[in-house]
């Protein structure tokens, strides 16, 4: 999405003539595209860490189900110990538990840490920008 985001150049002349109501009016309306462009950004985002999630959500998926796996092979090599071979089960089960940790870890670390962070600074700069502007 290509934004255009060139400030309005002004002669100074023109200024001392025109009028407060049109001075207000061009402020307001640059005010309003100001709002829009936030909104359009604010909404990209968002977009973006929806994403991120879904990642993430897939991630900690397939770590519960390997961790389910897990258990139940865990279960599966209690009952061997009791009368099979629980090695080569225990070790099955270890591997598991091995890819459960790392998916979970690995999804943990997409999980978005601070959302909207993008568009909280560009809005602490605009009002920021604004108080300079108005003082």
């Amino acid at each position: 999405m290509a934004i255009d985001l060139t400030p309005s150049v002004r002669n100074p002349e023109l200024l001392e003539e025109t009028s407060t109501a049109d001075l207000v009016r061009e402020a307001m309306d640059e005010a309003k595209e100001l709002v829009r462009l936030e909104v359009e950004l604010a909404k990209e985002e968002v977009r973006e860490e929806l994403q991120q999630a879904k990642r993430a959500a897939i991630g900690l998926g397939i770590a519960a189900c390997a961790s389910v796996v897990a258990l139940c092979l865990l279960a599966v090599a209690l009952v061997l110990a009791l009368g099979g071979t629980a090695l080569v089960a225990l070790a099955v089960a270890g591997g598991f538990m091995v890819v459960a940790a790392v998916s979970g870890y690995a999804s943990y670390g997409m999980l978005p840490k601070a959302p909207l962070g993008k568009t909280v600074g560009r809005l602490k700069n605009d009002v920021k920008q604004l108080k300079e502007h108005i003082v």
